[in-house]
């Protein structure tokens, strides 16, 4: 189950609607807020840490929408152009970006980690 809901998302992308696959993009979001805490002692039933993970799992959802990429298959992508726009990206971790490429949103970080349940910076992992 998701930590934020399609309205959350909607008042946060405001005055954009939310997408079409926002319920699946919260889901995703959400799970990705899970790896980051995982061994993370909290207790999930309080509402202020409820607050916490609804606001991570927003900003995590906003991300992937601006990423346009939710399953993450462009995380290897060095550089691509599409019409008139081009992209590139800069080669961490020196050869493979694959496990350089981060997987929790910056703005999803700085929440988990301003609430205090967040106090290292998470592992990416591939």
């Amino acid at each position: 189950m998701a930590y934020a809901s399609e309205a959350d998302l909607a008042a946060w992308l405001a005055p954009e609607p939310a997408p079409a696959n926002a319920a699946r993009l919260l889901e995703l979001a959400s799970t990705a807020v899970d790896v980051a805490l995982y061994g993370v002692a909290y207790d999930p039933d309080d509402p202020e840490v409820q607050a916490v993970l609804a606001k991570a799992t927003v900003r995590q959802a906003h991300w992937v929408i601006e990423r346009d990429d939710e399953t993450g298959a462009q995380d290897d992508v060095q550089a691509m152009s599409t019409g008139k726009r081009s992209f590139s990206r800069f080669a961490r971790g020196g050869g493979s970006t694959s496990s350089a490429a981060p997987r929790l949103a910056p703005g999803a970080v700085d929440v988990l980690r301003v609430a205090g349940l967040l106090a290292i910076y998470p592992l990416v992992v591939g």
